[in-house]
């Protein structure tokens, strides 16, 4: 379950995750269209773009147990899950999508809900989603941003270099093996 924020709060979404939370709003709402229920499923970024693995299950704990083993598996830039679910508002509870979004490193989960109104053959979806909190990401413990990754890398690596020139130079004799011919 999950309450309703104000519509106003402000997302820091990268470009990739949002083009995942609006395409996983767009398959969920085909997925209730055609099938008239959804799977729950998971938009990872990879470097590659995009892929989409579901996650069927009996039970929520079930459901999200396969979710963080694609997160773990994976370890992607950033993720967009979703499943059917309902929001408390001021008019009561309302039928929602409900997508749980993150990037790598980050502390919470963006929670947005894009309500709709079930009717005898039909869905109607509200105009747009909105923000209605955060949640525990679902990265592995201890994962890092990718930023910070990289950064680490290229320290390490300059590390390396400088150590190598400084070996070289306290050493005429270990010269690399074209130079020394």
């Amino acid at each position: 379950m999950a309450q309703a924020d104000s519509p106003t709060a402000e997302l820091m979404l990268t470009e990739p995750l949002r083009i995942a939370i609006d395409h996983a709003f767009r398959e969920a709402q085909t997925c209730l269209r055609e099938d008239g229920s959804l799977v729950p499923f998971t938009i990872i970024c990879t470097s590659d773009g995009y892929d989409i693995a579901d996650h069927p299950g009996t039970s929520t704990d079930e459901i999200y147990e396969s979710v963080r083993t694609l997160m773990a598996r994976e370890i992607p830039p950033a993720y967009a899950f979703v499943y059917d679910g309902f929001v408390d508002t001021d008019e009561g509870r309302r039928d929602a999508l409900i997508c749980e979004a993150a990037k790598r490193g980050d502390a919470t989960a963006y929670l947005l809900a894009q309500l709709y109104t079930a009717g005898e053959d039909s869905f109607q979806f509200d105009a747009a989603y909105v923000s209605v909190g955060t949640a525990r990401q679902l990265y592995p413990r201890g994962t890092k941003p990718i930023v910070s990754g990289l950064a680490a890398l290229e320290q390490e690596r300059a590390a390396v270099q400088e150590q190598d020139a400084g070996a070289d130079a306290d050493n005429p004799d270990c010269a690399p093996a074209d130079e020394a011919r």
